[in-house]
């Protein structure tokens, strides 16, 4: 018992600093920035990307570690080109995600995940999926679908032209046809 007073003394002779309340919102806005960074990671392809960094860094470390000097000379003076090259290929992404942040879209997606239809497709929607894709099947026509999975494919939907309609095999053996306007 006498310890256990002797160590609460010692605690309480440590002059710790005062947390104010602009301590406590920085650390809730850095938390929320955070949160929303991490979100847009998790939703387009960066995520491989810095996959892919943390491994460089990891092997960085096992050089540091084991003193590879030269291994350490490369990865020191190779870091301005890095840092280039990373600019260059998160440029889509980064781009995306100002023009997203600047129209207020970017905490509405991040939230929903950037998915349409979170529950997946109906049977009626895969059935004319197959459909279709016998029927192009039968006439030769080849149809390149993409379905969206866990990887979003936002960026390519982008870039195309929205139809508005319920998916059914008509439509779909329209869109792949010869010669129509789709």
């Amino acid at each position: 018992m006498e310890t256990l007073i002797n160590l609460w003394g010692q605690l309480a002779a440590i002059d710790l600093p005062r947390i104010q309340v602009t301590d406590i919102i920085q650390i809730i806005l850095i938390a929320i920035a955070l949160y929303y960074i991490l979100v847009w990671v998790r939703n387009t392809r960066t995520w491989f990307l810095i996959r892919g960094i943390l491994i460089l860094l990891l092997f960085y470390a096992v050089a540091e570690i084991l003193e590879l000097n030269t291994i350490l000379f490369i990865f020191r003076n190779a870091l301005g080109v890095v840092v280039t090259a990373m600019v260059v290929v998160f440029h889509p992404e980064l781009r995306k995600a100002l023009e997203q942040l600047g129209t207020g879209n970017m905490f509405l997606n991040s939230l929903t995940g950037g998915m349409k239809n979170p529950d997946g497709f109906s049977p009626k929607t895969v059935e004319e999926l197959v459909k279709a894709s016998f029927l192009l099947g039968s006439t030769r026509t080849g149809a390149l679908i993409v379905i969206e999975r866990q990887l979003s494919l936002q960026e390519y939907i982008d870039t195309g032209i929205e139809v508005d309609a319920v998916v059914s095999s008509p439509l779909l053996i329209n869109i792949f046809e010869h010669n129509t306007p789709l």
